[in-house]
């Protein structure tokens, strides 16, 4: 089958059956394997290109949480609020130890609490360094 094909047989099917409802990949590959019988192997060969297929298809829209619509059935708003959410960086999810700079600060100062923090760092080092030889020290006296 061609590679249309599946992504107007998609289409074709959400319309029938979800009309106005968000639906998942998931749901819709299932329905395409029945109708079409695919095998296993083509089942394989298939399903990325398929999903790469509906992400670039004009006709839907990811609303995110692994669902998808019918861009018909979205108001303009709701498709920019879905493409916002898409983009939107500014989440709480952040690479962990990640600071963020406090706003106004230069990045002059920003070393400056770079260099403090390493520093702290070498003092605890040196902190626990001079307790390994003073514990070394207390057991070669006894």
């Amino acid at each position: 089958m061609a590679r249309q094909q599946f992504i107007d047989q998609i289409y074709h099917h959400v319309k029938s059956e979800y009309n106005n409802r968000t639906f998942t990949f998931h749901e819709v590959w299932k329905k395409i394997i029945k109708d079409d019988k695919l095998s296993k192997d083509e089942q394989k060969q298939n399903i990325g290109i398929v999903y790469t297929d509906l992400l670039q298809d004009a006709r839907f829209v990811y609303t995110g949480n692994k669902k998808w619509m019918l861009r018909e059935f979205a108001t303009q708003e709701e498709i920019a609020q879905y493409q916002n959410a898409l983009y939107d960086f500014n989440t709480d999810v952040v690479e962990e130890g990640y600071i963020p700079p406090a706003a106004g600060v230069e990045e002059d100062e920003e070393e400056k609490v770079e260099q403090k923090e390493t520093s702290e760092e070498e003092e605890e080092d040196m902190d626990v360094k001079s307790s390994l030889e003073k514990t070394n020290t207390d057991e070669e006296e006894e």
